[in-house]
């Protein structure tokens, strides 16, 4: 198992100090947001990730995921279509597309057959770029919150090309323990998120109000040296992706201030 570091918060750099960067927090290479802001984005992706995998192959630096916008979950979409085709060029084997949102006022299971048509496209899209479409997990009103959901919309598809990505601290939220969530996933776990999380209240009229707080690996619910642990008795070899998620101040400093006590710590398991 080898890291990379989720490049949401590097908005502004050149692929270069995105490299440097990389380089400071001590990780093997990048999940490289396509995003507003990033050198690389959804506007410039077929000019500018030529250039960019260039200069961090050249850093030894590896690029095995690519994340889209979190809006972004039409196949249909010639943007999409667009990043997947960079992608698969420069080869990025893996892409994490956008978040399906529940509302009250939609019923859940037709939604869910409107999602698994769209996953059968972009099936189709993974054979023709030689991509796959992953499912990140995601605690809260979206569709694919753990792992069972995952599978609801995945279930059926070939494993090449639709794949599930795991995140232990949404799982917590959730209440779905991840070994059992390795197990349902079985043969689509594709990626593993890394960041961890714990739960604090305030009482207001006699009553508790709790929330999550995103903290420290080694000071959440998730214990991380028990699901390296797990994963490597499921032969899991495949990346961990460091999210840099964290409660409080969101600059970039704070936030690689953050990242460069938790790489250690993660790398004592592996």
């Amino acid at each position: 198992m080898k890291l990379i570091f989720f490049t949401k918060f590097l908005t502004g750099l050149t692929a270069k100090e995105v490299g440097e960067t990389a380089k400071r927090l001590g990780v093997d290479g990048l999940d490289l947001a396509i995003r507003k802001g990033q050198c690389v984005n959804p506007d410039n992706v077929a000019e500018a990730l030529p250039e960019a995998m260039k200069i961090w192959k050249e850093m030894g630096l590896s690029v095995p995921l690519a994340s889209m916008e979190t809006r972004q979950t039409d196949p249909r979409d010639a943007g999409v279509r667009r990043l997947f085709e960079a992608c698969g060029k420069a080869g990025i084997r893996e892409i994490k597309i956008g978040y399906w949102k529940w509302s009250p006022n939609q019923a859940y299971w037709p939604t869910v057959e409107t999602i698994r048509a769209d996953l059968k496209l972009f099936e189709a899209l993974g054979r023709d770029c030689g991509c796959r479409t992953l499912i990140h997990n995601h605690s809260g009103a979206n569709y694919g919150g753990n792992a069972s959901q995952i599978m609801q919309l995945a279930r059926g598809f070939d494993p090449k090309f639709i794949g599930a990505y795991l995140d232990p601290a949404h799982l917590a939220i959730c209440g779905e323990a991840v070994d059992m969530a390795l197990d349902i996933v079985r043969d689509y776990l594709a990626m593993i998120a890394v960041k961890n999380c714990r739960w604090t209240s305030t009482v207001k009229d006699g009553v508790a109000n709790w929330k999550t707080e995103w903290c420290l690996l080694n000071e959440g619910v998730v214990n991380w040296p028990r699901v390296i642990e797990l994963l490597k008795k499921r032969g899991y070899d495949g990346w961990l992706s460091v999210h840099g998620e964290y409660s409080g101040p969101e600059d970039r400093e704070a936030v690689l201030a953050n990242v460069v006590k938790d790489v250690p710590f993660l790398r004592k398991f592996l």
